[in-house]
């Protein structure tokens, strides 16, 4: 029961999650451009692009464990109403 709840709630957190990501990656960005006397659009773009990736990795990973877990819940419910064949696909 508790795990369904965890599972729900990351599955509405993970996308501001990602927009979180990207934006820290933009402020960082704008950050190590200023630093390293680089134009601040530049830093930006390349922020953005670095949050993106590291976006797509993380949440991408949660978003595909989420996706594998549902998926067997739902064989798992097939199974206890025996609508799978005993032998499985061939």
């Amino acid at each position: 029961m508790i795990n369904a709840v965890l599972a729900s709630i990351l599955s509405a957190i993970n996308a501001l999650l990602a927009l979180a990501i990207v934006i820290a990656g933009a402020g960082f960005g704008s950050v190590w451009a200023n630093t390293d006397g680089y134009s601040e659009g530049l830093g930006i773009v390349v922020g953005l692009v670095v949050g993106l990736l590291v976006a797509v990795m993380v949440c991408g990973l949660l978003a595909v464990l989420l996706d594998i877990r549902a998926g067997i819940k739902e064989v798992a419910h097939l199974l206890k109403r025996h609508e799978l064949p005993p032998h499985g696909p061939v």
